[in-house]
């Protein structure tokens, strides 16, 4: 009977020990060590960026007018048309242009011919008056209708450019090279003058329109780097400069628009939607450690670091956040080892079996 109690003893005292050696509450440090991945935390340039969803314009969008009044003859172009500077938009109808041309041409070659029989008369009455063969009135009349001869005739001069001129503006061309955005015309209209034909968008260029709220305003200033990418193709990012800012103050808004203006990159079109991401702020060196090496517990947001096969929780600060590293402002020097895969499982003082993780 005393063997039977006494084994049974012994079982009970091996059943405590070991609900002792499972107790949650025992020293981390007596547990097995769980083993963990960490990594070195590097230093890196930051960015602090400010980020909005903006539209793409066009710096320059020159409406063509009619600058004599006539019938439409021709059309060239149409709405999404390529064009380069100069190229004919359309003809209107020269007729009437034409024809005040050729008059005045031919006015322009009557007075040059009468001027050059002019100045032979004065060139011979000069010699007769200095033989004393004809008397300086003569000479004075002589002299007056040349004169008179060579005003008519650069006012013919004038008349004849003025109907060239508007002979050439019978010839719609493009001022830019760009794309038709509208045609207001059709063959047959009759336009006059001032009234807009075309409507072209400059291709070369481009500008992002970009709001920001009032109260980030004060950090937004020109010359300051942005990047902008297309919002369907995130991945075609450029860098630019903000070029202007331009408050915007109504009913419902006080933002702040910051205007970029960038050469086109290639198939960009105005009326488009874009991120604009803002450099407010760089910093030079910052520490950083990967995204899974940051844990939330009630002390705050922390890290594990390892030292000497033990876990040791520490404070820190985050700041920029991508989807590979994570900024800490405070409480992590460069170069510290973290846990990063496991950190999770972790509490301050656990014993772990530490891997370095692949870079």
């Amino acid at each position: 009977m005393k063997a039977a109690l006494s084994a049974l003893a012994l079982a009970a005292l091996a059943v405590l020990a070991a609900c002792d050696s499972a107790d949650p509450g025992a020293d981390p440090a007596a547990r097995p060590a769980t083993p963990v991945s960490i990594v070195a935390a590097a230093e890196r340039p930051v960015e602090v960026l400010e980020l909005s969803v903006g539209r793409l314009d066009a710096p320059g969008a020159p409406a063509v007018a009619a600058e004599t009044a006539a019938r439409v003859k021709e059309v060239h172009v149409d709405a999404g048309y390529a064009v380069q500077a100069g190229d004919l938009l359309a003809q209107l109808d020269d007729e009437v242009q034409v024809n005040t041309q050729r008059a005045a041409a031919a006015n322009a070659e009557r007075l040059e011919a009468l001027l050059d029989n002019q100045q032979r008369t004065v060139a011979r009455i000069q010699d007769l008056v200095g033989r004393k063969l004809a008397a300086e009135s003569a000479l004075d009349d002589a002299s007056s209708q040349l004169a008179a001869l060579k005003a008519q005739l650069d006012e013919a001069r004038a008349r004849l450019d003025d109907a060239e001129r508007n002979l050439r503006q019978t010839r719609i061309l493009s001022p830019v090279t760009g794309v038709v955005q509208a045609r207001q015309v059709s063959v047959g209209d009759f336009v006059g003058i001032g009234q807009p034909l075309f409507e072209i968008v400059v291709a070369d260029r481009l500008q992002a329109i970009a709001p920001f709220p009032e109260t980030i305003g004060n950090q937004l200033r020109v010359g300051q780097k942005a990047y902008v990418a297309p919002v369907r193709s995130p991945e075609d990012t450029i860098t630019a400069k903000i070029t202007e800012l331009r408050p915007r103050i109504g009913a419902g808004s006080r933002s702040v628009d910051a205007i970029l203006e960038f050469a086109n990159p290639g198939g960009w079109r105005a009326g488009g939607s874009v991120t604009v991401a803002v450099v407010v702020d760089a910093r030079a060196r910052s520490v950083t450690v990967p995204p899974e090496s940051i844990v939330r517990r009630p002390a705050g947001t922390i890290v594990y670091v390892a030292e000497q096969g033990t876990a040791r929780q520490r404070v820190v600060q985050p700041g920029v956040q991508t989807d590979d590293w994570v900024e800490i402002l405070d409480g992590l020097e460069a170069g510290e080892q973290v846990v990063t895969s496991g950190a999770g499982f972790l509490t301050d003082g656990t014993a772990i079996d530490a891997r370095q993780a692949a870079e």
